[in-house]
């Protein structure tokens, strides 16, 4: 088991290999983190943070994904926008926090999910996320070359855009295959 070190950028919301997410950036900890990711070019984790009521941080849930910047720009507040692209899923061993209050961890990739032709039953997930894309014309932008006959790539981004609790979702991420998250999705989407 190969560990490697890899600065932690924790979210809400989650991104999945393939998929793609617009950041906002301003805390000088989340500046640092871009440069050293632009510096080793390993780029950074995003992992999902448990919510408080405290406004502190949450527990930082162990499967994650390491992206990359795909592009970067200044927002209409001044502020850095980065859009990063998911590269594979990776497993939390090790963490700990810096003085500057960014989180760093020891992290073991695992194997991205393989590739699954849809079929039949999937043809509501399909049609339901097309819709999705029209009534939301920033996420549509986000994927010119969309991969609907691929289940593995309907299930990432239905998976990425689902308001759903973060434990259930971690659950069907950290699976070896999209089979888990495919049957949940037909269920929740087909009714």
């Amino acid at each position: 088991m190969k560990l490697q070190p890899l600065a932690l950028f924790p979210l809400p919301s989650h991104v999945l290999p393939g998929g793609k997410l617009p950041l906002r950036l301003f805390e000088p900890r989340h500046l640092q983190m871009l440069k050293e990711s632009f510096i080793n070019d390993q780029g950074f984790g995003i992992v999902m943070e448990e919510a408080t009521t405290t406004g502190k941080s949450g527990r930082i849930l162990p499967v994650g994904t390491r992206v990359k910047v795909t592009d970067f720009y200044t927002l209409n507040d001044g502020l850095l926008g980065v859009t990063v692209l998911g590269m594979e899923r990776f497993c939390i061993h090790e963490m700990e926090t810096d003085e500057m209050g960014l989180r760093r961890a020891k992290v073991e990739a695992l194997p991205n999910w393989p590739s699954a032709h849809s079929n039949f039953s999937d043809k509501q997930l399909v049609i339901r996320l097309r819709e999705v894309f029209e009534q939301y014309p920033e996420l549509d932008e986000l994927y010119p070359d969309k991969q609907f006959d691929d289940a593995t790539w309907l299930c990432q981004r239905w998976l990425e855009i689902l308001p759903m609790p973060i434990y259930e979702k971690q659950m069907l991420i950290a699976k070896q295959n999209s089979e888990a998250a495919r049957q949940f999705l037909r269920r929740l989407i087909t009714q």
